[in-house]
């Protein structure tokens, strides 16, 4: 089988397939073949294929936009038809997984496919390439006449890199998460966002400006937020610094992220000479720089 990109010589073939597979009532809420300008205009120029066995075309696939708005325009619904008597061959199989591989390539982090719930041997298909259901669209649309359940499915590509959310969690954002978000920021550079925030909020302590300024950081420009200043972000990472937070924090609805806690010692609550709260400070630091340095390395 060879997979070459699909130009408009191959629409007749193409457009074959695609009353084929309109035609059993299961792959589309369309009804009829629309003409090569209007499939042109629907789909992407980038990731359209055909694939060809012995000369014949018997497969093809595209990627279509999925909204105008520039921060989507890494992700696209696939569409994917195999010819009738070429079915049950594994071509599907081999056409969507260079499909999948050539979007990569484009810039392409979210691939999505909308199924018809009967449609059972096109979602195994997808699953198969890491499609995951998100959701079913309860009689969406209607054809002829019958409303259809649809399969809302969805792959995030693992080679495609973004950015990362991290929250750093403490009581009163004040000292330990001030010091791990700057930690995190310097070790992380561009592979994550970080944000920290408190149960409370107390103020930036001057001891945490001073000892990390000691190291090389400053925070200086960090300010003491609560965490519900925070809504609508999707956390990766939720990191608890001190057990207080970890047992007192409110709910956070975060389905995908990891939770992990490590607690270290409070400096700012150290009475003594003015040394041995400049050791306090400095111990925790070191904890905390390398508590960040260990979690980049092994997350990020």
């Amino acid at each position: 089988m060879e997979i070459i990109h699909l130009e408009k010589k191959h629409y007749p073939s193409v457009t074959k397939i695609y009353s084929e597979g309109l035609k059993t009532g299961i792959a589309s809420f369309e009804t009829k073949t629309p003409s090569w300008q209007q499939w042109n205009d629907k789909f992407l120029p980038t990731c359209r294929y055909v694939a060809i066995v012995d000369n014949v075309i018997v497969a093809w696939c595209a990627l279509s936009p999925v909204s105008k708005r520039e921060v989507y325009k890494g992700v696209a619904e696939n569409t994917i038809y195999v010819s009738k008597a070429y079915q049950g061959k594994g071509i599907g199989k081999k056409l969507l997984g260079h499909l999948i591989s050539e979007s990569e390539k484009e810039g392409f982090w979210t691939l999505q496919a909308g199924i018809f719930a009967q449609n059972e041997v096109s979602i195994i298909l997808h699953e198969q390439y890491g499609f995951r259901i998100v959701g079913v669209r309860e009689k969406i649309a209607q054809r002829d006449g019958i409303w259809h359940d649809n399969v809302l499915m969805e792959r995030r590509s693992k080679k495609v890199n973004y950015m990362k959310n991290i929250l750093v969690l403490c009581t009163g954002n004040s000292c330990r998460s001030q010091m791990a978000e700057g930690y995190l920021k310097h070790f992380a550079k561009n592979k994550a966002n970080i944000y920290s925030a408190g149960i409370e909020t107390h103020g930036l302590n001057p001891g945490a400006v001073a000892i990390m300024a000691e190291d090389g950081i400053d925070i200086t420009q960090h300010t003491s937020n609560h965490v519900e200043e925070y809504p609508g972000i999707s956390w990766d990472y939720i990191i608890t610094v001190c057990d207080h937070a970890q047992e007192n924090c409110p709910f956070i609805p975060a389905p995908n992220a990891l939770r992990l806690h490590q607690n270290f010692s409070d400096p700012s609550k150290i009475k003594g000479t003015e040394a041995e709260i400049h050791t306090a400070f400095e111990k925790t630091r070191n904890e905390i720089k390398n508590y960040s340095k260990k979690f980049v390395s092994e997350y990020l």
